[in-house]
């Protein structure tokens, strides 16, 4: 009896486990930032000290740590996630008050090693091709 409650246990552990990995929800911490060359090639993943925190929660709300400049208060904000067979999208949205302003963006994420989320603006563009590697904290 106690190896059949074992194995029920570890399998709902793992499944945990593996919904977590891959998943967007979470605080994450930008740890590198990467730059294309005028050239067309790729730059190098360059290290950012005391990166700015994102926090996706399960409720689809977000929570950025730096709101944009012209931002008096946030009023709400939001995240939205497309998938399609070409790329993944995600899609942010913060209102504003104090001014009345809204702030979209769309950027193609991906994850490496299921600990890093790499964002690739796609709105507003980033003509260089940039991209900013963020570590999920614990």
């Amino acid at each position: 009896m106690s190896v059949l409650l074992i194995a029920v246990n570890s399998c709902s552990q793992s499944s945990e486990k593996e919904q977590a990995e891959g998943s967007i929800v979470g605080t994450w911490q930008l740890v590198e930032e990467r730059y294309g060359n005028f050239d067309g090639s790729s730059g190098n993943w360059e290290q950012v000290e005391n990166g700015r925190l994102i926090t996706f929660n399960a409720d689809l709300s977000y929570e950025p740590e730096i709101t944009p400049s012209n931002c008096g208060e946030v009023n709400s904000s939001s995240y939205f996630l497309q998938n399609n067979s070409e790329m993944n999208i995600l899609e942010i949205t913060i209102e504003c008050t104090n001014p009345d302003t809204v702030f979209e963006s769309q950027d193609s994420y991906s994850f490496e090693n299921s600990n890093y989320l790499i964002l690739r603006p796609i709105e507003p563009e980033c003509p260089e091709g940039c991209a900013f590697k963020y570590k999920k904290l614990e």
